[in-house]
């Protein structure tokens, strides 16, 4: 372990090096007192509580995704990240979307709402748009998370990757093969 990380740890956790001391008396006294998987899990637990950085990027296709989905969505994220911003895309005056507004309300996901005539890939075009722009001006996020079956996300993951993002897709059963292949990792809704 490093310098740096022991001095969060020790932030973190008033009693790490208790819990250190302990390991270390007992690691040469009694093989059997703890196991290596009871060490990597303590270390892993006081780790990640540490960095949690607001590092998660969450981009919904409201004309792709049901709103009846998003307790699952809501739950997969808080397992992905630490949430720096959820944004779910529809258009103003569409009835098929209307349903994200109150779910949207419950789970904190900010509305991009669209005016004017729905045009094709005007939401997709949004997303790709708009995840981009976070790419360049929020270096802490380092997940993107698509939240759609489109297959035109694909160009827009393999980008994200290419910079050394991790992108999750929140997929449904419907989901392009070719959107998930793309992905670092796919998650079920």
């Amino acid at each position: 372990m490093s310098d740096d990380a022991e001095l969060y740890m020790e932030m973190q956790d008033p009693y790490f090096w208790d819990w250190v001391e302990e390991y270390n008396h007992h690691s040469y006294d009694d093989d059997d007192y703890y196991d290596d998987d009871d060490v990597e899990y303590k270390y892993n637990c006081l780790f990640n509580r540490v960095h949690k950085k607001k590092n998660l990027a969450v981009f919904i296709d409201a004309e792709n995704i049901s709103s009846s989905h998003a307790g699952k969505i809501n739950g997969q994220i808080q397992r992905i990240g630490e949430l720096f911003e959820a944004r779910y895309y529809a258009m103003q005056k569409d009835n098929s979307t209307s349903s994200w507004k109150q779910e949207a309300k419950k789970y904190g996901f900010k509305p991009i709402l669209m005016s004017g005539s729905p045009e094709k890939n005007k939401i997709d075009n949004k997303i790709i748009k708009d995840a981009k722009k976070m790419l360049e001006q929020n270096k802490q996020v380092d997940i993107f998370c698509i939240v759609s079956r489109d297959g035109d996300f694909t160009s827009l993951v393999k980008y994200l990757r290419e910079h050394k993002k991790r992108v999750v897709i929140l997929a449904t059963k419907q989901t392009s093969k070719r959107l998930k292949d793309a992905s670092s990792e796919v998650k079920g809704i």
